[in-house]
């Protein structure tokens, strides 16, 4: 159910993976380079708003079902809808490995923006 899920109605995210470079003056910045794109289904999302000093914000939180093997670390980013999440979690769930044909799994991902 969830990889038919993936396959009719998931959507494409670019993967983002942080790097470190060196700038001009030979300092170390982290950047993000694009990563192969993942079909990705957003299961459920969530939104809380609150203040940050004097701005309002407002933090989405989504589960994204994405299938299994997908490179996607702790670390990423997921870009899609032209909103950028930071990947918080990653979850296999129950006993499930790159065997079996319902391996997926499911990534959990906040994103910030101003109000």
């Amino acid at each position: 159910m969830i990889k038919g899920l993936i396959q009719t109605k998931g959507q494409t995210m670019q993967v983002l993976r942080p790097v470190l470079v060196r700038d001009s003056v030979g300092s170390r910045k982290q950047t993000f380079h694009a990563r192969p794109s993942v079909q990705g289904y957003v299961a459920s999302r969530s939104v809380s708003e609150g203040f940050d000093g004097n701005r309002q914000r407002a933090v989405e939180t989504i589960s994204v079902y994405v299938s299994g093997g997908e490179d996607i670390l702790m670390t990423d980013r997921l870009k899609f809808d032209g909103q950028t999440y930071e990947v918080i979690g990653k979850r296999t769930p129950g006993m499930r490995s790159d065997t079996d044909r319902l391996f997926y799994h499911i990534i959990d991902a906040v994103g910030n923006e101003d109000v």
